[in-house]
């Protein structure tokens, strides 16, 4: 049986989760670490002697990448998925014009996008369904709302990773009707910008109602991190005599999903 498992790990205010898929293949959304406990994906990649066939960059802030040069050379992914929309000289003037500077982090990813590992996967989809979404620069000039929104579904359970957008990216996504089917079949739905205010988008859930929200965060340090934003619209899953509807990685640690083909899927936390 061909189990998809779907791990969300705990990289505090950053973003990396990894999709073991049916077709055997490892899959990587945002390569962020974990400051605090040194925890890293890549290492991780190495323990599992694995190279990811593909790297999804969300988004082009530092939290999303930070580990990126420990990828480089050998665990560099055989493709990856970005926002196709971007030019990465553009990027660059954004960021100078914004910090003064490019992040190290940041100029390798955006090597990557200029290199030899963009293109279509060896196997598409990888015996799921993918989807991707994203905004133009021609509609925002902010990397959050230019994000690589994912739409994996398997089995019957739809999980939707939406990076870091914010309201207004949420908005003209919704424009689109594709977008709004896949919200209608999320089951498990990973709250933008790390639960923060900005990302979250009251109309999504007119078409949405997940099981579960999961936010990757760290100890409250911002007022626009507030978990009850999106509580009122799960329907809640069932930890023994609790009933969850907001998982967070600062409270629960690492996050895992089994999603067999047939049957519910079951969420692990602390594994």
């Amino acid at each position: 049986m061909n189990v998809v498992r779907l791990h969300i790990f705990d990289v505090e205010h950053g973003e990396c989760s990894a999709i073991e898929t049916p077709s055997g293949h490892l899959i990587l959304i945002g390569l962020g670490h974990n400051s605090t406990t040194g925890w890293r994906p890549s290492s991780w990649v190495r323990q599992r002697n694995q190279r990811p066939s593909c790297v999804v960059m969300t988004n082009l802030d530092r939290d999303h990448v930070s580990d990126i040069a420990s990828f480089e050379p050998h665990l560099r992914p055989e493709t990856i998925k970005s926002n196709h929309y971007i030019n990465p000289s553009w990027i660059r003037a954004l960021k100078i014009a914004e910090c003064g500077e490019i992040d190290p982090a940041i100029e390798t990813a955006l090597r990557w996008m200029e290199g030899v590992y963009t293109g279509l996967p060896i196997t598409p989809a990888y015996g799921m369904e993918l989807q991707y979404f994203y905004n133009s620069p021609a509609q925002f000039q902010d990397t959050n709302n230019l994000s690589v929104v994912t739409f994996l579904r398997y089995g019957g359970c739809g999980v939707l990773f939406p990076g870091d957008l914010e309201t207004a990216g949420w908005m003209a996504l919704l424009q689109d009707q594709t977008f709004r089917t896949c919200l209608l079949q999320t089951n498990l739905f990973i709250a933008s910008h790390h639960g923060r205010e900005g990302g979250y988008c009251q109309s999504v859930f007119q078409f949405c109602r997940p099981d579960a929200v999961i936010i990757s965060d760290k100890p409250i340090v911002h007022g626009t991190q507030d978990h009850d934003l999106y509580s009122g619209h799960c329907n809640g899953l069932s930890f023994g005599d609790t009933l969850r509807r907001v998982l967070t990685t600062r409270n629960d640690g690492k996050i895992t999903i089994e999603i067999p083909p047939l049957g519910a899927y079951t969420v692990f936390l602390r594994t």
